[in-house]
């Protein structure tokens, strides 16, 4: 009895430390702080980078401004998008990575129709192509009508260089107005211009005027109307017109009317509205080039004015007699105030 007593303690107190180890082990274990990882958190990109940063994207609102660098973007970016048709007028047509892009599409079964007032190149599209006849002036329109119902109005011209100072107003559903420009381009295709709009036509997108007309009437009352501010950025101005007209009668009534203008040069290497800015600087417009007298690098191609915040006069008409009385020319009058904001913010920049 004596000896089983004495083998059972020594294993008891074998089982006892067996006991009080896995206790420790397991305090150690739970008690432990385990180790950090090296985590590599990925630092999201600003929004600009990680969007295209040459291209302002389409927000879907029903009216979008793109200036400059932009327009090309958003041209090249509808005609990608267009389904069925596209529509398109412009002054000056040449070979470009745009009319590549709609070559293609055309190759790709989309309807392409381009009325041109000019073939620079005299290069000839494999969609359809057709040169404008007038009777007067020059065919100077410039729009987009994108599968009947998206509507892009420009100051660029099909041939337009990328760095070229324009603005593009895309509107999103607008088949009245899409109506209105497609017939434009039936009647080119038919050989003919006819009298469309000329007192205007009040469409979603504003009112639409087609020169000749009264365009230039309409602009002149928008100035008599307005009753703080004009800002205006055109490419060429002559002084003995509406327009002109009713810039003199908002200075004289106080408005403060600032105008940006091109200092391009003429053949005889002058600027070619160095005597309409002289005029209107006379009659108490703020006016400046839109780059040094000594410097003329880059087309200010602009035809465009914000009045009181509130409206917008856009398209392709310079405000000259010519484009008042002989060209064919389309003004927008529009009263969206995220418009007239959008080009006075622009203006501002300059």
């Amino acid at each position: 009895m004596g000896k089983k007593s004495v083998i059972k303690g020594k294993y008891l107190r074998k089982a006892e430390f067996l006991i009080i180890v896995l206790i420790a082990f397991s305090l150690y274990f739970l008690l432990k702080e385990e180790p950090q990882k090296d985590v590599l958190t990925e630092i999201p990109k600003p929004e600009s980078e990680t969007a295209a940063e040459t291209e302002k994207p389409d927000n879907g609102e029903k009216a979008s401004v793109y200036f400059d660098s932009e327009v090309e973007n958003i041209v090249k970016k509808m005609v990608k998008n267009a389904e069925k048709t596209i529509d398109a007028a412009t002054y000056t047509y040449s070979k470009s990575d745009v009319t590549e892009l709609l070559e293609k599409r055309a190759s790709e079964g989309v309807k392409v129709r381009l009325a041109a007032g000019k073939n620079k190149d005299k290069s000839l599209p494999s969609f359809d192509f057709s040169l404008a006849k007038t009777e007067n002036g020059i065919y100077h329109p410039k729009f987009f009508v994108f599968d009947g119902k998206d509507v892009l109005i420009l100051s660029a011209n099909i041939s337009s260089a990328p760095d070229a100072s324009n603005n593009a107003v895309l509107f999103r559903n607008a088949p009245e107005a899409a109506a209105i420009l497609k017939e434009e381009i039936d009647d080119v295709f038919e050989g003919k211009i006819v009298k469309r709009c000329a007192d205007g036509c009040v469409t979603e997108i504003g009112t639409i005027i087609f020169n000749p007309g009264k365009g230039c009437v309409k602009i002149r009352d928008e100035f008599l109307s307005a009753e703080q501010s004009i800002k205006g950025a055109v490419y060429t101005v002559t002084q003995k017109n509406p327009v002109m007209t009713g810039l003199k009668k908002a200075v004289k009534r106080g408005v403060d009317t600032r105008l940006i203008v091109d200092n391009w040069r003429g053949d005889d290497g002058k600027i070619v509205n160095k005597r309409a800015a002289a005029y209107l600087e006379s009659i108490g417009v703020k006016l400046k080039y839109d780059e040094p007298e000594s410097r003329d690098e880059r087309l200010f191609h602009h035809k465009f004015a914000e009045i009181d915040g509130r409206v917008a006069l856009f398209g392709s008409m310079n405000w000259t007699a010519s484009a008042c009385y002989r060209n064919r020319e389309i003004i927008v009058i529009s009263k969206d105030a995220a418009v007239a904001e959008a080009f006075a913010g622009y203006f501002d920049t300059k």
